[in-house]
């Protein structure tokens, strides 16, 4: 006798039940210390907001068919956390994590869900409000922010796709902030030890020369290091949101001593303002791949990803008519 598909609900979309009844991807939070991210029982993502960190960051990132490509907290650079977010506020540096540093501290975790999205491609979202503030006694809050991580995976392509978005404003009593940094402050990423003498980085379609220990500032939509190594190769992929003020980013790009890439607003050169009610929004993409990909693929799917941020944003401007 046949059979009539039943659907039920999961996360964000109805799915046959034959789909549903085992997710390909799950999600955990294990209490004030990180969220995980499973595809098919193994971790691709775990963001970390322990207290034994001075800043919540992604610990791990993972393609769905290969191994973890981000390192932690090396001797070289103790604060150098996989992939992170700092910079300077009002002289504070939320950085480097020395001298005058401060604190990116998780206040409140706002929720989690997963699903899948409309085009059947499995997705997860985490949510959390941080406080940024000095580490000396004392010290008030500079900043409060609102930051939301997506996870998607797409099987079809292998894609895991990490869109990290923060939303900030000044801290109550705070009448202006200044943010400034170094030309490496912003969104980084620091790679396992393996991988540095094999990093191929691209740059909006060219290759920097970062040969005999140069390094590489300049502004383009996208980054991209590549790791061709036979057992597990690996193309990751930053890009900044054409919302972001004052994009296109400037993409920080190093190969020697050790491999390292960053999403900056050229903060170095142009610090910015903000006064007391003003609010602000930063966003990131980081696409993650189990092979070598072409510039002129990653050139069309950041594409693609800025036509949606420009159509969500123009949405948004007109209140979603």
């Amino acid at each position: 006798m046949k059979k009539t598909p039943v659907l039920i609900l999961v996360g964000l979309a109805w799915l046959p039940t034959a789909l549903a009844a085992e997710p390909a991807l799950s999600t955990e939070i294990v209490p004030d210390q990180e969220w995980i991210v499973r595809w098919q029982g193994q971790p691709v993502c775990v963001y970390h907001f322990g207290a034994d960190r001075k800043k919540p960051y992604v610990r791990e990132l993972r393609p769905i068919k290969g191994r973890n490509i981000l390192r932690d907290s090396p001797e070289d650079h103790l604060h150098h956390h996989a992939l992170m977010y700092g910079i300077r506020v009002n002289g504070v540096n939320f950085w480097e994590e020395a001298g005058r540093y401060g604190l990116e501290k998780p206040v409140e975790v706002l929720g989690e869900r997963a699903g899948a999205d409309r085009q059947g491609r499995s997705r997860a979202s985490f949510r959390q409000r941080l406080i940024w503030v000095g580490a000396e006694p004392g010290d008030k809050p500079l900043l409060h922010e609102e930051r939301a991580l997506t996870v998607a995976v797409d099987e079809a392509t292998q894609e895991v796709a990490l869109v990290w978005r923060s939303r900030f404003e000044p801290a109550a009593g705070v009448d202006r902030v200044k943010l400034e940094g170094a030309n490496y402050h912003g969104l980084g990423m620091r790679f396992l030890h393996e991988l540095d003498p094999l990093a191929v980085h691209w740059v909006g379609g060219e290759k920097p020369d970062l040969n005999d220990n140069r390094q590489d500032v300049r502004a383009a939509r996208w980054g991209a290091v590549v790791f061709n190594r036979p057992e597990h190769p690996a193309t990751v992929v930053l890009a900044g949101s054409p919302q972001n003020r004052g994009a296109p980013a400037h993409f920080f790009s190093m190969r020697t001593p050790f491999a390292y890439l960053s999403a900056t607003q050229n903060l170095d050169q142009e610090p910015l303002e903000y006064a007391a009610g003003e609010t602000w929004t930063l966003t990131h993409l980081v696409l993650l791949y189990p092979e070598p990909k072409t510039s002129a693929y990653i050139d069309e799917r950041v594409s693609s990803w800025n036509r949606t941020a420009g159509r969500r944003a123009r949405s948004n401007a007109s209140g979603g008519n």
